[in-house]
């Protein structure tokens, strides 16, 4: 795990809001403010894009993953799940709830089960992962895409965990769990290979699978968001798969700058 740090104190407004969010994210509450104790309202559901909001209240269960609503005209989807209280459901409440639950493996569960139940939404998870959700309504094979709604899939993607997917919607969207990050201290795709339990080997067969997709915008489960444009997100990854396999797992993990937090 890398460490951040406050390195000023927020000036502008624009600031202001972002060190707020990044003190409701931090799951330990590391992040605080001793004139004003309490976060105002209206930090959290944060939209990121056109129909995709971050909700923010990461879990400590989930190591402090991101979760994320996409608004769907079928239903909203969940992809992951945050933390659950009153005044982030009554957020929910207001844009429309919950259809479907899209959780990418073991890790990111935290308070999926709480959240299905209020809005009655099928849950859906990895059939190698499924024992982290025994609740979930709908358990994807690990050998072929799922269709979830129309322009929605659920793609095989192991690597971290044996039963990780990854969400493609509409072309355009990718929701990458802790497969890979836009790391922005490199200005790059990358991977977590200290995070890698299952299989780098398989990781980078992965890679070399998603690079074919035509990709936008990628929401990652630690990292960094990002709009990376389809021809740069093919370009890169498929620079990315091979790159893996030549330094390995043990000298990919010692490059400056690989990250597993908010920043």
């Amino acid at each position: 795990m890398g460490r951040s740090y406050v390195a000023r104190q927020p000036e502008r407004e624009d600031e202001q809001a972002a060190m707020w969010r990044a003190a409701a994210t931090c799951p330990t509450k590391s992040i605080g403010n001793l004139s004003h104790p309490t976060e105002p309202l209206g930090i959290f559901p944060y939209l990121l894009t056109e129909g995709v909001i971050a909700l923010g209240n990461n879990a400590l269960s989930s190591f402090a993953a991101h979760s994320f609503l996409v608004e769907r005209p079928d239903g909203n989807l969940m992809v992951d799940s945050p933390r659950y209280n009153r005044t982030l459901a009554e957020s929910v409440d207001s844009l429309g709830g919950i259809a479907h639950i899209l959780l990418s493996h073991r890790d990111d569960v935290a308070d999926a089960d709480r959240w299905a139940e209020r809005y009655g939404a099928r849950v859906w998870i990895g059939e190698a992962d499924r024992d982290a959700a025994p609740y979930a309504t709908d358990v994807t094979p690990g050998d072929t895409v799922t269709v979830i709604s129309p322009g929605v899939g659920s793609i095989p993607a192991p690597g971290h965990t044996a039963g990780h997917v990854v969400y493609h919607i509409d072309n355009r969207l990718l929701f990458t769990g802790d497969t890979l990050h836009w790391n922005h201290r490199r200005g790059e795709m990358d991977v977590f290979p200290k995070q890698t339990f299952y299989s780098w080997a398989i990781l980078a067969d992965t890679i070399d699978m998603l690079a074919a997709l035509p990709v936008d915008w990628v929401f990652a489960g630690h990292g960094m968001w990002h709009n990376i444009g389809d021809q740069e997100w093919k370009r890169q990854m498929a620079a990315l798969g091979p790159a893996m396999r030549d330094l390995g797992q043990a000298h990919w993990s010692q490059r400056p700058d690989t990250t597993y937090g908010w920043y």
